[in-house]
C-alpha cells in the first residue's frame, strides 16, 4: 500500500513508470497495477496514511532528482510500522477493560494512547502546512515520537490485558557494554556545542539529537544494570560447584 502511494507521487512529480519501478524495487508492471488501483490495498482504510507517507515521498523525490538511489526497505518498514500503530491504536482506544482490578490503569493508558495519536495527527497536519524544511522536519520528528509513545502504550495495554508476567529477555552483558561505550562516544560529540548554524530551528534539531543521545546512554546503562543484577540473582540461586 505504501509503495502504491509512493508510485502515485513519483508519477505526479514527472517520473516515468520505469523510473518509479526502479526507485521502489518493483517491476514496471507492478507500478502500472498500483496506478490502476489493482494492487496496493485500500489506502482509505488507513487513517492519516497520506500524512505518514508524505515525508518518505518527499525524501524519495529529492533523492531521485539528486541521483542518490531509491527507497530503502528500512524506510518502508518504519512507515508501515507507523501506519500500523496509528490504525491499531484507534481500535485499542475503543476497547473496554475486562479485568476490574486493572480497569483504572487501562483507562489511563487508553486515554494517553488517544492523546498521543491525536498529537501525531496534528503535528503531521502542521508539517504539511509548513514551507520551511527545518520546521517541517522538526514537526515530523515530534509526530514520530508521539507514534512511538503510542506504540509503547499499546504494547503495555496488550500485556496487561493478557496477564503477562514480568519475565524479560536482555541482549546480554557484552552487547550492552558495547552499546554503552558507543553512546558514550556519541554523547561526547555534542552537535550543539561543536556545530554553529544560523537557522534557529536547525539549532533546535541539533539539541534534539544531543538530548536523544543522552537519553539513549541513560536507558542503555539502566538496561546493563538490570542484566548485571539479574545475573547476580541467578548465581546466588545456583548451588555451589565443587
Amino acid at each position: 500500500m505504501i509503495r502504491a502511494k509512493l508510485a502515485e507521487r513519483l508519477i505526479k512529480e514527472g517520473f516515468r513508470p520505469k523510473e518509479a519501478a526502479a526507485a521502489l524495487n518493483v517491476t514496471p508492471a507492478a507500478v502500472t497495477q498500483y496506478l490502476k488501483r489493482k494492487r496496493g490495498g485500500n489506502a482509505s482504510a488507513y487513517p492519516s496514511t497520506d500524512r505518514l507517507i508524505d515525508p518518505l515521498a518527499e525524501k524519495l523525490v529529492k533523492r531521485l532528482r539528486s541521483g542518490l538511489g531509491g527507497v530503502e526497505m528500512t524506510e518502508l518498514l518504519e512507515t508501515a510500522r507507523q501506519v500500523m500503530v496509528m490504525t491499531q491504536g484507534r481500535v485499542i482506544v475503543q476497547e473496554q477493560p475486562n479485568t476490574p482490578e486493572r480497569e483504572e490503569a487501562l483507562r489511563i493508558l487508553r486515554e494517553r494512547l488517544r492523546l498521543e495519536l491525536t498529537a501525531a495527527e496534528k503535528y503531521l497536519e502542521l508539517s504539511n502546512q509548513t514551507a520551511d524544511d527545518y520546521s517541517k522536519m522538526l514537526l515530523r520528528m515530534i509526530a514520530s515520537d508521539s507514534i512511538r509513545h503510542g506504540d509503547v502504550v499499546s504494547q503495555v495495554i496488550s500485556w496487561l490485558e493478557a496477564g503477562r508476567d514480568s519475565e524479560f529477555e536482555m541482549p546480554g552483558k557484552k552487547i550492552l557494554e558495547s552499546l554503552v561505550e558507543l553512546e558514550d562516544s556519541a554523547n561526547e560529540a555534542s552537535l550543539t556545542e561543536s556545530i554553529h548554524v544560523g537557522h534557529p530551528i536547525a539549532r533546535l534539531l541539533f539539541q534534539w539529537i544531543d538530548a536523544d543521545e543522552a537519553k539513549h546512554e541513560k536507558i542503555v546503562s539502566k538496561m546493563l544494570k538490570l542484566e548485571v543484577d539479574r545475573t547476580h540473582r541467578r548465581l546466588r540461586g545456583k548451588p555451589a560447584v565443587s
